[in-house]
């Protein structure tokens, strides 16, 4: 798994415009399988995405009441299937394309492997999550859950939008 598109090989992570139906924009994790064609990886080949929360002198902080949107989790046959765990112990719901809490053993995945959704006026391909008790980092794991190939680009991308928490003062 390398970031970006598979021509691209853009590494950063990038904000785009409104995402999921949300009127809000995102922040994009674009990433393309590196296997050979037909081959089928799945978990063996993902990328891993950690949200540090850390203060002005870079030390981690604990934030408490953390809740986000994954969005545009879907699939195109051929191509790609979105799969979607995060760590820690938190509440999910999935809109009506996605299925699964979004843990690791119950990954948040479409549907099914050709439910396409579209990544700026959809909301079925949403996953709402919320952490209650305090945490200092969260990280995502994101893979390919696709059966096979037909030649198609092989990048996925999801969206993180509406990241809101509060800090819990360490110095009072």
């Amino acid at each position: 798994m390398k970031s970006g598109t598979e021509s691209s090989g853009d590494t950063s992570l990038t904000t785009f415009g409104q995402v999921g139906g949300l009127f809000t924009s995102g922040l994009r994790i674009q990433q393309t399988v590196t296997t050979t064609d037909y081959s089928t990886p799945k978990r063996a080949a993902r990328g891993t995405y950690t949200f540090a929360f850390t203060g002005a002198d870079g030390k981690p902080v604990s934030v408490s009441d953390l809740a986000f949107t994954v969005t545009d989790i879907d699939s195109t046959a051929g191509d790609f299937w979105d799969v979607v765990e995060l760590s820690g112990t938190f509440s999910s719901s999935p809109a009506s394309g996605v299925t699964g809490k979004g843990t690791s053993d119950s990954p948040a995945t479409a549907i099914s492997s050709d439910a396409p959704a579209a990544d700026t006026t959809s909301s079925v391909g949403n996953l709402n999550v919320s952490y209650q008790a305090a945490t200092s980092s969260v990280t995502l794991t994101y893979w390919s859950n696709a059966q096979s190939y037909s030649r198609v680009d092989r990048s996925q991308g999801i969206y993180i939008a509406g990241m809101k928490f509060s800090v819990i003062a360490n110095n009072c």
